[in-house]
């Protein structure tokens, strides 16, 4: 039985964000989703299926170019022990406004983050 969690949200670091937020909406038809973003983030949806952001570079994010790939768990802490288990590398556990993550890197090193949503009150 596969404890894998599912695709939840990937997240593109990008140069331009003006630009490439415009090329995302208004070239290929996805929407904006406003009450998600921040001053260096838009979120984008096309309403069927995972949902992406985009996300301006500085000194402290990893390289334009760079993709993240964010899988939901419902328990983060079992899914980090289950994966140390393994043998797996894992970031420590981060408390963030959007929910608890911890990522891991993949052999050539994309970068997978772990995510679970804050609880609904």
């Amino acid at each position: 039985m596969s404890f894998a969690p599912p695709l939840d949200f990937v997240l593109f670091y990008v140069s331009d964000l003006p630009a490439t937020s415009n090329y995302f909406t208004n070239k290929l038809g996805f929407d904006r989703v406003a009450e998600q973003e921040g001053p260096s983030f838009h979120y984008l949806t096309s309403g069927k299926g995972v949902d992406f952001g985009l996300l301006q570079t500085s000194a402290e994010t990893p390289a334009p170019g760079t993709v993240e790939l964010y899988f939901k768990t419902a328990d983060i802490a079992v899914l980090r022990a289950k994966l140390a288990d393994r043998g797996v590398e894992a970031t420590p556990i981060e408390h963030r406004p959007f929910g608890s993550i911890f990522s891991v890197h993949s052999p050539d090193g994309n970068l997978l983050t772990m995510l679970q949503p804050p609880v609904e009150q």
